[in-house]
């Protein structure tokens, strides 16, 4: 009996030990300011090292169009993980990145490199038109928005407010601007999971939502 209840005893230990790792790594993925924004690494090194590997397929396009040199001189980069590729891809009827590369053009990164910074402090939450580096054909444009979480509690749940970024693929003209057409096609927003990564580039780095539907533009 005295062993079942050294084993019972060593799981639960396991179990807390998983749940504590889980939320420091879920922590670090959504930025929630438990680790030092400075990396001592380029933009593109950052994303290729990453230690949850979510850039893999997204380095891979990089080095297809030889933007390597590009990426690390952006001023801000909203950058999309493997998560999105695949659902493109999915979207596309490809099944292999060859295919996807035949597919689409530089402009897949391209349209989310700025030669400006973009951060959340200077940025509100009314949509503000970007030239990104894909030019006029590829409009875009960024705003803030406001999201909340609660903390519960015993016998209280104390709500806290915190700010993101959203990358705006606008789709004709800007949603609410002056003169815009009747039926002009809706604009699709992409919110950041973690935001203003500062690399040794000088890059401004900020990492779109994983389920972020990347465009053939």
């Amino acid at each position: 009996m005295k062993t079942l209840y050294q084993q019972w005893g060593w799981l639960i230990m396991a179990t807390l030990t998983i749940s504590v790792l889980s939320c420091k790594k879920d922590n670090y993925l959504t930025d929630g300011g438990i680790h030092n924004v400075n990396t001592p690494l380029s933009t593109y090194d950052y994303l290729k090292q990453h230690s949850a590997h979510y850039f893999d397929t997204t380095i891979l396009i990089i080095d297809h169009f030889n933007l390597k040199d590009s990426v690390n001189k952006s001023a801000t980069f909203f950058a999309f993980t493997n998560f999105s590729v695949k659902l493109m891809m999915t979207n596309l009827k490809v099944n292999s990145l060859e295919e996807l590369y035949d597919s689409v053009s530089s402009k897949l990164i391209t349209q989310y490199l700025f030669g400006d910074v973009i951060s959340l402090d200077n940025t509100s939450s009314t949509p503000v038109s970007k030239t990104n580096w894909a030019g006029v054909l590829v409009p875009c444009a960024v705003k803030t928005i406001t999201g909340s979480y609660a903390v519960w509690l015993s016998g209280s749940a104390p709500v806290f407010n915190y700010n993101s970024l959203q990358y705006i693929m606008v789709n004709g003209v800007l949603d609410g601007a002056p003169g815009a057409p009747e039926g002009d096609p809706v604009d699709v927003a992409m919110t950041c999971q973690t935001t203003g990564i500062k690399t040794a580039t000088g890059t401004t780095l900020h990492v779109l939502a994983n389920n972020a539907p990347l465009a053939k533009r």
